[in-house]
């Protein structure tokens, strides 16, 4: 066969064959031409013997098999070499499933990108654009003038913009690593010791309790002082304590992550609010032994009912952990390391192709916002496009949505707007001051802090004054008004009644600074960020005061001269302190006068005072300096925080946002940024955005024709 009757045997694969771009794949030549020779003989051999029926269509699974293969092989950003006629099973590492037929296809049962090529299959493109991402027949014969092309050609590729197709990372790549980061505290061993804390916790209450109903309680009452009072009165509610603070960090820690973990999710449905779950934290006790008259004496003795509530929520708490440790094992959380600041949300955007409706978004609230979105249901993972030139890569996206889009204007590059151009800088004057500052969540404003601070130090001023007025003198106990007398299962209506009620009261004013602290430490970046010079990125993005444990936010807060996060994170650490002590003070006893009064323990009762003290002056120091803190609406889930970094040159012009390998490299790459020779500075305020028009958000300063107004 002559070479243009070769050429002319390709058909419609033409101009596949005569490409050069590495997105089209060009089957081996001499493959081709031995194959359409096979078959033209073969035609002429049925045509001599008259045979009335059309010719059998040749089984072309092999060339399409190949051809897919091309497309999803790993190196997919690198161009596709010809495999050799001769040597091509061995140049060729994908083991075959199908048969041979010249291809130098081996069969085999295993095969890694099968999965891979289904999900490709299952994720068509709207029909305006293509069709499915390669959009040929594969039951029509490969050769014969009318056959389609079997591989897609230059202008099928390039037809509209390139959608995104989610895939799983390559395995044993450590340039894709596994989505399936879990914190520390989430993993197995923590589980693990929070399992034992409890089981320990579970068997010390059945012991008191059951020892207690044979024996007529514990032990006898030696007064409220010396070793056995702490022994039986605050060590139980210590011991509680630690596990309660270890639940919370365990509580933070999954708030955190499950968003993404739900975006990471093949479910479109389970993935649809996962932008508005906050991302920060919100606001099991020993049952206190009380003290019983057996026989005339006072005895310790446990509760029996408070005792086996308490046994059902530890062992409610048991559960939980052991749920939490397999939720989370290997669980693909769509995650590389602990999303603990905004850079680490920053940098899953550059490439999202779900910023062009969060336009106008800065300045809605999240109810608003929710309205907006309603119908999205982002993915994090990894992600390709039928352009294989841009290979795999990692962010938010949204399934079979086109990627942002660019031109060129004045060689520069810009982000095509979808905005008619008559629209540009038509919301200037909608970003004035009032609308900069207008939200601040409803107890940090003016009005709340100033009353919390006044009513706190009103009250506190009136407890001193009562507790140490010779008539009213807390030393000498008082009249409880109730039934001190204990029946068979322990229970003493004053007991519970004056160990209770302080106890719930401490364990309230404990959660509301836990609450005040938890929000300075989200809004410090922020203010940080409205500052008129901004400010560097390990004093802004890369502050993750939120995701700290107790002591080392103090520290941390300490070292980066933030004085006021690292006070309130040690006072509201030290304030667990409150429910231990006032669940413990109390104690009836009776007095030389035969009377029942209830007796405090003075030295838990003046460490009770000194923390109410620190907790009033704690209230004080947020009255200062908190107009930074003020911003167009809340920031506590992603959605919020993406309104505010959609429009940012930040996603197009910052290289240390792009494609960092690892936290480490995130954080190297902001720590030596540098922009006119000074550390590079970041600033959050109203700007002209990628699109042409004015909006809220966070943008590098001293980048050119970027203005922004903090």
């Amino acid at each position: 066969m002559r070479p243009d009757q070769n050429r002319h045997s390709v058909g419609v694969n033409e101009a596949a064959y005569a490409s050069n771009t590495p997105l089209v794949v060009r089957f081996d030549e001499e493959q081709i031409r031995s194959t359409e020779v096979a078959s033209s003989n073969k035609a002429k051999a049925e045509r001599m013997k008259v045979d009335p029926s059309p010719p059998t269509p040749i089984d072309d699974t092999p060339y399409i098999r190949y051809a897919i293969d091309q497309l999803t092989r790993e190196e997919n950003a690198k161009p596709i070499q010809r495999p050799s006629t001769s040597t091509s099973s061995e140049s060729y590492p994908v083991d075959r499933i199908v048969p041979d037929l010249g291809l130098g296809y081996k069969p085999s049962t295993r095969r890694e990108e099968l999965a891979l090529i289904r999900k490709h299959r299952s994720t068509p493109t709207p029909t305006s654009e293509g069709g499915r991402l390669f959009n040929y027949n594969a039951t029509r014969p490969l050769s014969g003038h009318s056959a389609p092309s079997l591989v897609p050609s230059r202008e099928l590729l390039s037809a509209g913009p390139p959608n995104f197709i989610p895939v799983p990372p390559p395995t044993h790549s450590p340039r894709y690593p596994k989505l399936t980061f879990v914190p520390t505290i989430l993993r197995p061993a923590s589980m693990i010791m929070l399992s034992i804390s409890c089981l320990l916790m579970i068997a010390a209450l059945m012991f008191t309790a059951i020892y207690s109903t044979y024996h007529k309680g514990l032990t006898d009452y030696s007064g409220v002082y010396g070793g056995q009072y702490f022994v039986f009165a605050f060590l139980p509610q210590i011991l509680a304590a630690c596990i309660f603070v270890y639940v919370q960090c365990v509580m933070s820690a999954i708030t955190r992550i499950l968003p993404y973990t739900l975006m990471a999710m093949d479910d479109a449905e389970s993935r649809a609010n996962a932008l508005f779950l906050g991302i920060f934290p919100r606001t099991m006790l020993w049952p206190g032994l009380q003290v019983i008259r057996v026989e005339g004496l006072w005895r310790w003795t446990t509760v029996q009912g408070i005792a086996w509530t308490l046994v059902a929520i530890y062992i409610l708490v048991l559960m939980g952990a052991a749920i939490l440790a397999l939720f989370f094992f290997h669980r693909r959380t769509g995650l590389m390391w602990d999303p603990r600041s905004l850079a680490d949300v920053i940098c899953l955007l550059p490439r999202s192709n779900c910023l062009g409706d969060y336009n106008g978004t800065d300045t809605m609230l999240k109810d608003e916002l929710r309205d907006r979105l309603s119908l999205r249901s982002e993915r994090i993972g990894f992600w390709m496009t039928q352009h294989r030139s841009q290979g795999l890569f990692y962010c938010i996206g949204e399934e079979g949505t086109a990627t942002r889009r660019y031109t060129l204007e004045s060689g520069k590059v810009q982000e095509k707007s979808i905005e008619p151009s008559a629209d540009l800088e038509s919301n200037i004057g909608e970003y004035s001051e009032q609308a900069r500052f207008a939200y601040i969540t409803w107890y940090l404003r003016d009005t709340f802090i100033v009353f919390w601070a006044v009513a706190s130090f009103l009250t506190l001023t009136a407890l001193i004054i009562v507790s140490f007025l010779p008539s009213t003198a807390i030393r000498k106990g008082f009249k409880p008004l109730l039934s001190a007398v204990a029946d068979i299962h322990g229970f003493s209506p004053a007991n519970f009644f004056y160990s209770f009620i302080p106890a719930v009261i401490g364990m309230l004013l404990y959660l509301l600074f836990q609450s005040l602290d938890m929000i300075l430490r989200k809004l410090q970046p922020w203010a940080e960020l409205g500052k008129s010079q901004g400010e560097t990125a390990d004093r802004s993005l890369l502050l993750d005061y939120t995701a700290d444990l107790p002591i080392s936010c103090t520290l941390n807060a300490f070292s980066g001269g933030h004085l006021r996060i690292a006070t309130m994170s040690l006072l509201s650490f030290v304030f667990i302190l409150l429910p231990i002590l006032a669940g413990g003070i109390f104690f009836p006893l009776t007095t030389p006068a035969n009377e029942v009064r209830m007796i405090p323990n003075l030295p838990a009762f003046y460490i009770c005072i000194a923390l109410l003290i620190l907790y009033v002056l704690g209230l004080f120091m947020l009255v200062p300096n908190r107009r930074l803190m003020h911003l167009p609406h809340n920031v506590d889930c992603l959605a919020e925080i993406i309104s505010f970094m959609h429009a940012s040159h930040i996603l197009d012009n910052d290289a240390a946002f792009r494609a960092p390998r690892s936290k480490a490299d995130l954080t190297t790459r902001l720590m030596v940024a540098r922009t006119d020779g000074q550390n590079a500075k970041y600033a959050f305020g109203s700007y002209k955005g990628r699109l042409g028009k004015y909006c809220y958000g966070i943008e590098k300063l001293g980048q050119p024709d970027v203005r922004i107004q903090i």
